[in-house]
């Protein structure tokens, strides 16, 4: 079977960390990179990360460093979501390889070139890396098959009233990317609330790790701490095993994997808000056609749940 290239744009990140796991994990796919930029912690902290990850599991891949600030707005970060250095504090074995000398927008071209149209691109934080790769080279559109990204949002927001945190981090190269007409499947925040697991569902996927165990183990009990603080601002009772746990990222993974067997997907013309003063980074979903114009995204909509925790089941289970 030909395996599908994939090239993962991220800012690890615990769930960024779980989709990696996914894609390293089956057998649909070779990853041929992973590029970091800034989000969920510095740019510093998401490449010495995807780094780390890249020895840890063994990955035949490329690793090349991005963008470290948005394109116009400022810079946000994730830290009390994700620990200070991104994986929940756990003290990942440090990287003995480096990082390509080109940044991450000339590798990405270069890999996508010698992939004849057949790259397939996962992006699982700000579009910052993908936008500028498409502006710098306009016939990038030509060699990327599809992208697969976790942003946007229906309803509401999950960092701002509005946007989610991946596309306010950079709304403006949102908008780049959503503009040029490389084809898009979108998992979104209410696919990332709707398909999220239960504590004890959690604890039963991560007991198939293997040599990830202890890392696992770190991100559930950083969960634990972090979803407790939650509940204790907002004055809420607090019960793991009965709360929701979200894996936002997993969700764009389990799309690739999936893609034509336990998913289903609703085709809309989408648009970023990247000047309104308490919209920004909001997406904007035409409903009803009145912008007249062909749809740009498919939206996940829905997925075969056992299916999707089974890639999980499995994936942890192949590192031993």
């Amino acid at each position: 079977m030909n395996k599908i290239p994939v090239m993962i744009d991220c800012d690890p990140g615990i769930d960024d960390t779980l989709a990696i796991i996914m894609l390293a994990g089956s057998e649909k796919v070779k990853i041929k990179a992973i590029t970091s930029t800034h989000g969920n912690v510095g740019l510093e902290g998401t490449t010495r990360n995807a780094l780390a990850l890249k020895d840890f599991l063994g990955l035949d891949c490329v690793v090349a460093k991005g963008a470290s600030k948005p394109m116009i707005v400022s810079q946000k970060e994730a830290s009390t979501v994700h620990g200070l250095n991104g994986l929940g504090n756990y003290d990942i074995p440090a990287s003995v390889s480096k990082a390509e000398t080109a940044p991450a927008w000339d590798v990405m071209y270069r890999l996508a070139k010698e992939e004849n149209g057949q790259m397939v691109l996962v992006v699982l934080g700000p579009m910052t890396n993908v936008a500028i790769t498409i502006l710098k080279y306009p016939d990038f559109k030509d060699y990327i098959k599809r992208i697969y990204m976790m942003g946007g949002s229906r309803n509401w927001g999950n960092h701002s009233q509005n946007a989610e945190f991946n596309i306010w981090g950079d709304p403006h190269a949102c908008q780049v990317v959503l503009s040029s007409g490389i084809p898009i499947t979108m998992a979104d925040l209410q696919v990332g609330n709707e398909y999220g697991f239960l504590g004890t569902e959690i604890t039963e996927l991560y007991s198939h790790a293997k040599k990830l165990k202890p890392m696992m183990d770190r991100f559930q009990r950083h969960d634990k701490i972090w979803m407790q603080s939650e509940c204790d601002r907002l004055g809420m009772d607090f019960d793991y095993d009965t709360s929701i746990t979200t894996k936002y990222d997993s969700t764009a993974a389990a799309a690739l994997l999936m893609d034509g067997d336990g998913l289903e997907t609703e085709d809309y013309y989408v648009i970023c808000e990247t000047q309104g003063s308490e919209t920004e980074g909001q997406t904007i979903f035409d409903y009803s056609g009145r912008f007249g114009k062909q749809p740009n995204v498919s939206l996940v909509v829905k997925m075969d749940r056992e299916k999707y925790h089974s890639l999980i089941r499995n994936a942890l289970a192949r590192f031993e």
